[in-house]
């Protein structure tokens, strides 16, 4: 048989599974139809325990959709067990129909288990395993408590722990307590039953998660991501791709290579796949392949618009993410009004006594300028108001530079107060300004000075273009924009005392870039789902989400707080 012919006759069991499925969920709203009575009355189930049930077959089917191994394995356990409990109901008709479904189900899919490849980790089924865990302390709490309320009533010593335990388990398949209780009695046995489906169904999420082992990152593979970079990188952060954070894909069939990471069943892309212009249609084709089969949707991080179109082309989504402060060394100048306030900035520095120097490790290591930006970098964390970003930031990377370069400023004492380290883009042809630093005693002005020093030695050896990075979600002002773009627009707008995203794009407006690009979230699906939003924010900043909801409570409260004092002296002006 043919792969073709597989996948159709794997498909169409599962989607006559997700029919049979929806049809079970729909019928048990229609409490009303001879089907929906014919139904509680085969299965011995519930309205509620036949809706749980329902939509784990649902979920089943999806994860089915995408070829998940475990999720091949609880389906088949589920077909096994379906079959088992309809034979002592033979030879009812309904019965045998649905033993004769089970087999048929059950046979397509031993027949092609090897199509269904895509694994989970061990450490997510044990994740899965142990939240069932307390689905089943749930029973086991509720027949003791139903032992101690159940006992007077029935008389004594009538009613044992064993019949607690089995009425326990009647509330979990949605069949209720056989004896009439209290109405607080009937509430814990609703809490119990939607608290231990609750469980059981965040166990199927966990167990069916799918997973990619992390390839170890060789010497080898290192220098020729590097060898890649130097030769093709268009995208300025694309060079972040050598960072120890990062996964790499090489093409099989085109020389390219692609920096990832993982969450969830997110892969997460920094910058553009890096290859040659006329491979990147067949490294992003076989990129896409490989999240595909391995059930996992993708989403890439400051896009620029050089491959823009061919993304569109492959079927991808996209929405602009922010602009890049990119500049055009041979033009770029601070004299004339534009200019005014760095020109200010830097004679403030200059007046100050700093001076701008480059550090050269490869050519002559310094242990002295070294321990003075580990204790930059250590002033400049105690400053941030949030957690240090990670994946689209990189590292000083002082113990392997390979092709970044170091320029620092000393104060008037000769103290070492600030340092920034750039990564070259466009084959070295350009550099960006990818970490930044400045100590407490850093004088106004320093970090214009050193970034104005370096485009001036830049320039002078040849080099046409440097930037400054994304200034994230800046320029989202299209009229007609996207659901999607809405919503980066309002994170803009709601979550700056966070992540100071207007603060970003002001701190690099001043340094007057000659031209702002646009940068893009390119994803597959092509309409985001939030997981994926998590797994972009949970990538770059664990603690992200958490900061976040505390920023924007925060800014709520202090608006309403300013609303509050206006109102207050609103009557005295008046007066």
């Amino acid at each position: 048989m043919t792969q073709t012919l597989r996948t159709r006759v794997e498909n169409t069991c599962i989607l006559v599974l997700f029919c049979l499925s929806l049809g079970m969920f729909a019928l048990s709203f229609l409490h009303r139809l001879p089907a929906e009575a014919a139904l509680l009355v085969s299965t011995e189930m519930g309205w509620m325990v036949q809706r749980a049930s329902a939509v784990v077959l649902l979920c089943l089917c999806a994860q089915l959709r995408k070829r998940k191994h475990t999720a091949l394995i609880i389906t088949q356990s589920l077909l096994f067990l379906d079959f088992v409990s309809c034979i002592p109901h033979l030879p009812d008709v309904f019965h045998a129909a649905c033993m004769v479904t089970d087999v048929v189900f059950f046979s397509v899919f031993f027949c092609f288990h090897s199509d269904f490849c895509c694994p989970a980790s061990k450490k997510d089924r044990r994740r899965g395993l142990f939240l069932l865990l307390p689905s089943f302390l749930g029973v086991t709490a509720n027949a003791v408590i139903s032992y101690h309320y159940l006992t007077p009533i029935l008389g004594g010593g009538r009613h044992t722990l064993l019949d607690s335990f089995e009425e326990s388990l009647d509330i979990l398949l949605g069949n209720g307590s056989s004896i009439p209780v209290s109405h607080g009695a009937h509430m814990l046995e609703l809490i119990m039953f939607w608290f231990s489906w609750g469980c059981i169904l965040a166990a199927l999420f966990y167990a069916v998660r799918p997973w990619l082992a992390a390839p170890a990152r060789q010497e080898s593979d290192l220098q020729h991501a590097r060898t890649l970079l130097n030769l093709y990188s268009q995208n300025s952060c694309s060079y972040l791709a050598l960072e120890d954070d990062k996964q790499l894909y090489f093409g099989r069939n085109v020389d390219g290579v692609i920096p990832y990471g993982v969450v969830g069943d997110t892969i997460i892309v920094n910058g553009d796949p890096v290859c040659a212009d006329a491979d990147f249609p067949a490294l992003l084709s076989e990129f896409k392949d490989f999240c595909v089969r391995s059930a996992h949707k993708v989403f890439f991080l400051s896009v620029t618009d050089h491959y823009l179109e061919e993304y569109k082309h492959q079927g991808f989504g996209y929405v602009k993410c922010g602009e890049e402060a990119r500049f055009s060394l041979a033009d770029y100048e601070i004299s004339g009004k534009k200019g005014a306030k760095m020109r200010m900035n830097i004679n403030h520095a200059k007046k100050a006594g700093v001076t701008i120097s480059e550090y050269q490790p490869l050519k002559q290591w310094d242990p002295d300028i070294e321990s003075a930006f580990d204790r930059v970098t250590n002033e400049w964390l105690g400053q941030k108001k949030s957690s240090l970003l990670a994946f689209t930031m990189g590292k000083a990377g002082l113990e392997n530079p390979m092709d970044k370069r170091y320029f620092y400023a000393r104060n008037a004492e000769g103290t070492i107060v600030a340092f920034i380290a750039f990564v070259p883009f466009l084959g070295k042809d350009g550099y960006m300004a990818d970490v930044t630093r400045h100590g407490n005693d850093a004088p106004s002005g320093v970090m214009e000075t050193i970034i104005y020093e370096a485009f001036q030695t830049f320039r002078e050896e040849g080099i046409h273009y440097g930037s400054l990075g994304v200034a994230p979600l800046a320029g989202l002002d299209d009229e007609k924009a996207s659901l999607t773009e809405r919503l980066l627009r309002f994170v803009y707008n709601n979550l700056n005392d966070c992540y100071g995203f207007k603060d970003l794009y002001r701190a690099k407006e001043k340094y007057s870039p000659t031209e702002w690009l646009p940068a893009y979230y390119i994803y597959l699906p092509k309409h985001p789902t939030p997981d994926m939003f998590y797994a972009v924010v949970k990538i770059q900043n664990p603690n992200g989400i958490r900061e976040g909801v505390q920023s924007f409570l925060k800014g709520k409260m202090h608006h309403e707080h300013h609303e509050r004092n206006d109102q207050h002296k609103q009557p005295e002006n008046q007066k």
